[in-house]
């Protein structure tokens, strides 16, 4: 598994985002490239997603978990899935805080990829696995922003 962390930023209240990293719809409108997608109940949703690195793309089928940890405003995401004989696994962990308000996400993210996907290997399926997890926690900030516009 390789080890990916970063930081979004976002000018918010903690409780709504909090509230957002919680929701499952939520967090399935917020995966890159995804096709369709199902709350199954409170803490997971059912994916279709768009995966291509170099030139093997697929449809993944995935299945998303989020639970709240016992840390104030801490919670973990955690993804696995695959499709066309490649897998994924994705364990994440999300805190926030609240700073002059301006609340940051940070995330750490380890991510594990096999087969044919894995076998590609070196910069280019590090590269796009990466921007791909950075994705998802960029598409939360949006999510937020959204939210609050409305």
């Amino acid at each position: 598994m390789k080890n990916y962390q970063g930081v979004v930023e976002m000018d918010a209240v903690l409780n709504v985002v909090w509230e957002f990293v919680q929701d499952p719809d939520a967090i399935g409108r917020c995966m890159p490239d995804v096709i369709q997608y199902q709350v199954l109940d409170d803490h997971h949703v059912h994916a279709k997603v768009r995966v291509g690195v170099g030139p093997v793309r697929a449809v993944f089928d995935m299945e998303t978990g989020i639970e709240a940890l016992d840390e104030p405003y801490q919670a973990r995401l955690n993804a696995q899935g695959g499709g066309m004989g490649s897998g994924f696994q994705l364990q994440s962990t999300m805190h926030l805080t609240e700073d002059g308000g301006v609340v940051s996400l940070n995330w750490v993210a380890d991510v594990g990829v096999s087969g044919p996907l894995a076998t590609l290997g070196g910069r280019l399926l590090d590269n796009q696995v990466k921007k791909i997890t950075a994705q998802v926690f960029e598409n939360i900030r949006q999510g937020v922003a959204d939210q609050l516009a409305k």
